[in-house]
């Protein structure tokens, strides 16, 4: 997870720093001005940013704004010195997506920040369900029909990664980023692609072959249930298709009984089921 940081105060910013490197968020220190210029100039592309934490600026609220307007999709979290209600409103109302009290603490920031990011994504629940296989992003091992799929750390953090963005193409840098984040491992090229396998011979042997990690070559992995995996039932059209064999069903039914006509119905059910 990449965020940037604006807070004008070195000691500050230092230990604030301090708390998002533990929650494994590698972070950027700028100040607003900065920002702002590779905004208006660049656009919201130019800021390639999972979060961006606002700390002691002054007038916050207009900063916020400004993001909100050029289109920044990015979580904003906004950092104030005391709890206040009418400036978390005011931040809120401008468009920041949570409001904090220093000091902060580096588990609750990237919780925060990681359900900004799962309502964004359209994930209403920490349990993604794909096909026969529930993925939980709590930390919990995925499930498939109820029975656990034990998985190793590494193993757990690439399909949370995938499996937060489901049926999206993931590149190996984005993942990376999520997994390793400022732990000091330096991966090598294929080690994203050893995992893979992993995870999709545990899936398979679990699933009964199922294959729900795609290489899309050149751009990364999605994840997605294999058609047959699939539930329909609550797909669009799933309710005409079934209408439509329901009439299928009532033809054959009534193509059935006609050679019967006239002689009762009685002895025509006792003929098609053979009593």
């Amino acid at each position: 997870m990449r965020a940037v940081l604006i807070e004008p105060d070195n000691l500050i910013a230092r230990a604030i720093g301090r708390q998002l490197e533990i929650s494994k968020i590698r972070y950027d220190l700028l100040d607003w001005q900065s920002l702002e210029s590779t905004l208006l100039e660049q656009g919201a592309d130019a800021l390639n940013y999972d979060a961006i934490i606002i700390g002691g600026i002054e007038d916050p609220e207009k900063p916020v704004a400004l993001l909100r307007s050029r289109n920044v999709t990015a979580a904003v979290v906004c950092l104030i010195d005391r709890r206040c209600a009418n400036t978390t409103v005011n931040l809120l109302r401008a468009g920041a997506d949570d409001v904090l009290v220093k000091p902060v603490v580096s588990a609750e920031v990237r919780a925060r920040i990681e359900a900004t990011r799962r309502r964004t994504r359209g994930l209403v629940s920490n349990a993604v369900k794909v096909g026969r296989l529930t993925v939980y992003l709590d930390g919990r091992d995925p499930d498939v029909d109820g029975e656990r799929l034990r998985l190793s750390q590494r193993e757990h953090a690439i399909l949370g990664v995938l499996a937060a963005n489901h049926r999206r193409v993931v590149s190996k840098e984005h993942i990376y980023d999520e997994v390793y984040g400022l732990s000091g491992a330096d991966p090598l090229d294929k080690v994203i692609d050893v995992y893979i396998c992993k995870l999709r011979k545990k899936i398979a042997e679990a699933t009964g072959g199922g294959r729900y990690i795609e290489t899309v070559y050149g751009r990364g992995y999605k994840f997605e249930a294999p058609p047959e995996h699939e539930d329909v039932s609550g797909l669009p059209g799933a309710g005409a298709t079934s209408a439509a064999a329901l009439r299928v069903a009532a033809g054959a039914s009534r193509r059935v009984m006609a050679p019967f006509a006239g002689r009762g119905m009685a002895h025509a059910e006792q003929l098609v089921v053979g009593g």
